[in-house]
C-alpha cells in the first residue's frame, strides 16, 4: 500500500518538475533553488535523475533571457553540478540589461493629443459646426453639470 502511495507521489513530483518553468522578471536563484528541491525529492522517494538529465531540464525552463547562456553551456558540453549551474546563472543574470518598463504613450495626429472617446456611440454630445470651426478641442470634454438620467 505504501509503495503504491510512493508511486503516485513520485508521479506527481516528476510531472510538476517537467512542467515547472522560471517566471517572467523572476530571479533565476529562485527558480534553480525550487528545481534542486524537486530533484532532491525525487531522490529520497528513490528515484535518482542523472545529473546531465536535472541540468538539462533546469536549463530548459529557464526564461528566453537565457537562451545565449543555454546555448554557450550546450555548445562546451560542461559537465556541471545543480550548485554550480546556479552559481553560474546568478553570475550571467547579474550581466543582463535590466528591462524598462514601457512608457505609456498617447498617439498625437495633426498637432493634437488624440484620446479614445469612451462615450457610446448613441449618447448625445454637440454636433460638429460643418467643420469649419477653428478652435477645435483635440479632446471631448466632460460635461460640468451631467443631465440626470431620463426613467
Amino acid at each position: 500500500m505504501f509503495e503504491k502511495q510512493a508511486g503516485v507521489e513520485r508521479f506527481d513530483l516528476i510531472q510538476t518538475f517537467h512542467a515547472c518553468k522560471q517566471d517572467e522578471g523572476k530571479p533565476v536563484g529562485t527558480y534553480v533553488l525550487e528545481m534542486k528541491d524537486y530533484v532532491e525529492q525525487l531522490e529520497r522517494l528513490g528515484y535518482v535523475l542523472p545529473q546531465d538529465h536535472s541540468v538539462g531540464l533546469i536549463l530548459n525552463g529557464t526564461t528566453s533571457d537565457f537562451a545565449g547562456f543555454v546555448r554557450n553551456y550546450n555548445m562546451h558540453n560542461m559537465r556541471k553540478t545543480i550548485g554550480e549551474i546556479h552559481a553560474l546563472l546568478i553570475e550571467y543574470e547579474k550581466g543582463l540589461p535590466k528591462k524598462v518598463e514601457t512608457p505609456q504613450v498617447t498617439m498625437i495626429k495633426s498637432g493634437k493629443i488624440q484620446k479614445a472617446n469612451k462615450r457610446s456611440l448613441k449618447a448625445k454630445g454637440k454636433g460638429k459646426a460643418n467643420g469649419k470651426r477653428k478652435d477645435k478641442q483635440g479632446y471631448i470634454p466632460k460635461p460640468k453639470n451631467p443631465k440626470p438620467a431620463a426613467k
